[in-house]
């Protein structure tokens, strides 16, 4: 008999939790990860640094980032102004061709490229993608030039929300637009918006439930028990499987069945036939529905009393 013991690494990083008690070995995520999906290249850019990022499907990676060295204005006036500034154009220069240099060897090695958006406050960003500082064929990507007013890590979210209509197809917008459909129904009050477990699941087993949004970091899990002492039977949603008492006499209680929480509402909206959106915590929406709403919200077919 011989024992082989392999170590599978995923090729992009997991935010999504899924536990199922079956005989079957759940790879959807998985498969989902390895299909062929576009990236796009980000940069985030002023004259004292470039920020570089990788967005693809769900994910927005910070890969790299550069800093200038480019001194602010001068002061002096005459022959010494005039020499200062042209130091500092070439110290420009010489930025811009790092800046280039690493988007090349970040971007260059994309096969699923779909294109590029540089973005930042001032003309500084104009002048890298007008010179030649990317390689010809990712300068041919460059879907669009955008103004932002940051240039770090923060930049690169300030791009991302100014890219919305050049990349409304890319999963990270997507997300952000189910959510958004969402909470236009919850701020203008019509009727067609619920949120919390109680709720929602309630509206799921009504078949009200056009759409669940449910958060990739929901937790807590769906319990059936039987109290040892009274023989109390019921169902409850627990942070923690320890945490259960009978809630007739506090007595100890036998677990009968538990499911974790995500994959119970996942399998009440497929009996009623509602959509099932896993929404990542990486747009500032995922995040909204996590903590303002519990993780747990639905857009409805028609309205009902909860």
């Amino acid at each position: 008999e011989k024992l082989e013991i392999y170590v599978l690494e995923p090729p992009q990083k997991l935010t999504t939790y899924l536990y199922r008690c079956d005989s079957i070995f759940h790879t959807e995520i998985l498969e989902d990860m390895i299909e062929v999906k576009e990236s796009y290249g980000l940069i985030a850019m002023d004259r004292s640094e470039a920020t570089i990022a990788v967005l693809r499907g769900k994910s927005v990676e910070i890969v790299d980032r550069v800093t200038s060295g480019v001194p602010g204005k001068h002061k002096a006036g005459g022959q010494s102004a005039r020499r200062f500034a042209r130091i500092i154009e070439q110290m420009a220069h010489e930025y811009y061709k790092r800046v280039g240099e690493h988007a090349n060897k970040v971007f260059l090695q994309l096969n699923d490229l779909a294109g590029i958006i540089v973005g930042g406050p001032g003309p500084t960003k104009e002048e890298f993608v007008r010179g030649d500082y990317l390689h010809y064929e990712l300068k041919n990507k460059v879907l669009a030039v955008l103004d932002i007013g940051y240039s770090g890590e923060e930049g690169i979210y300030e791009l991302l929300k100014a890219s919305g209509e050049v990349l409304k197809n890319v999963e990270y917008f997507k997300e952000k637009r189910e959510v958004q459909e969402f909470l236009y129904h919850v701020v203008n009050d019509t009727g067609l918006a619920t949120y919390g477990e109680r709720e929602v699941r309630r509206a799921l087993e009504l078949g009200a439930v056009s759409k669940l949004l449910l958060s990739s970091k929901l937790g807590g899990y769906r319990v059936e028990a039987k109290c040892n002492a009274c023989s109390h039977k019921f169902s409850r949603t627990v942070r923690e499987l320890s945490e259960i008492k009978c809630p007739k006499c506090g007595g100890n209680v036998t677990v009968l069945r538990s499911k974790p929480l995500i994959e119970d509402l996942i399998e009440l909206a497929e009996r009623t036939g509602a959509e099932v959106r896993i929404i990542s915590s990486n747009t500032e929406e995922g995040e909204a529905l996590k903590k303002s709403f519990g993780g747990i919200a639905a857009i409805l077919r028609f309205k009902v009393e909860i």
